[in-house]
């Protein structure tokens, strides 16, 4: 039906099915058509996901070179879910350095996280809005609750609970930037083995702080040294730990474009790895005390030179 989605082709398909996966050519009129096509579909009640093509292959030439099982497994088996899309879609033309577009996608990320029904979804989605930008979860969970007001009166489709405004006053810890900086790497390295190289040669016998990050990426080093081709999809089935299949499914999710730059790759790595100093400060510092406890000056000396020293490395 090309890239024209029409109210007929809604009516057909919602006397069949109640879930569809959309999957268009990965160009730009193919990424506007999905966007369009789920707007419909949205506001026909129909659970959406979208799958994305690989960069300038639309779904008729997969077929014919890899086949439909391969087509089934790999595009459809590892579709995104449309908000997952949308979050895709709106950083699509942004420099998100610039302030003006990165506001302007906030802006437009939290009015479509204001449409969605389950709290546990906004929940999900503003944390990792948060994360990203380093922004205040409750500023953002205010201006949310604005949104939601706002558009209130305006889905009245069908009856629905009433959806409670979202307060994180009791608990609105962000995770740390060490943890963010460790899934981002992680991200980019199921895309590129280079990188994982990378990475792994830059910690220099360090190590991630989380230790599911840690197993994940000793996992994927194994499946690098099997030959397995980087592949996000093919990794997550290679997986058999549960635990660790959730956080690479939500690794995945987060809305990064594709390519990483040295220096992107290298505040990383040194996010990761001042955390370990500060760990280390922190050790130090408790045995400083301890010697100043015992009249050990001398010792407690010598520790603070190293606090010192370590200090000036971060």
């Amino acid at each position: 039906m090309g890239t024209s989605l029409t109210e007929e082709h809604i009516s057909l398909l919602k006397r069949n099915v109640q879930a569809v996966t959309i999957c268009y050519d990965s160009d730009k009129a193919g990424i506007e058509a999905a966007f369009r096509a789920s707007k419909m579909l949205t506001k026909a009640r129909f659970a959406v996901r979208v799958a994305i093509m690989p960069d300038g292959m639309d779904p008729d030439d997969f077929i014919k070179v890899h086949g439909e099982e391969k087509f089934r497994n790999d595009v459809i088996g590892s579709s995104a879910t449309l908000m997952a899309f949308k979050l895709i879609y709106y950083r699509r033309g942004k420099n998100l350095q610039n302030e003006g577009d990165r506001l302007q996608y906030i802006e437009e990320v939290l009015k479509e996280i204001s449409t969605l029904d389950k709290a546990v979804e906004k929940d999900l989605y503003l944390r990792q809005l948060a994360n990203e930008f380093s922004l205040s979860l409750d500023a953002l969970a205010q201006q949310l609750n604005q949104l939601v007001q706002a558009s209130g009166q305006k889905r009245q489709n069908q009856p629905r609970a009433e959806s409670k405004p979202i307060s994180y006053a009791r608990k609105s810890e962000l995770k740390p930037a060490y943890h963010t900086a460790e899934r981002r790497m992680i991200f980019h390295m199921m895309r590129d083995a280079d990188v994982a190289y990378k990475v792994q040669e830059m910690l220099a016998g360090s190590t991630f702080n989380i230790d599911e990050h840690q197993a994940i990426i000793t996992y994927l080093f194994a499946y690098y040294e099997k030959g397995h081709d980087p592949d996000p999809s093919a990794f997550l089935n290679y997986l058999h730990d549960n635990k660790l299949k959730r956080v690479v499914a939500n690794i995945e999710m987060m809305p990064l474009n594709e390519e990483i730059s040295d220096q992107e790759l290298s505040d990383y790595i040194k996010q990761v790895l001042n955390y370990q100093k500060m760990l280390k400060i922190k050790e130090k510092m408790a045995e400083q005390k301890q010697a100043e406890r015992q009249n050990d000056f001398l010792r407690a000396a010598a520790i603070a030179t190293e606090i010192i020293q370590l200090r000036k490395t971060l």
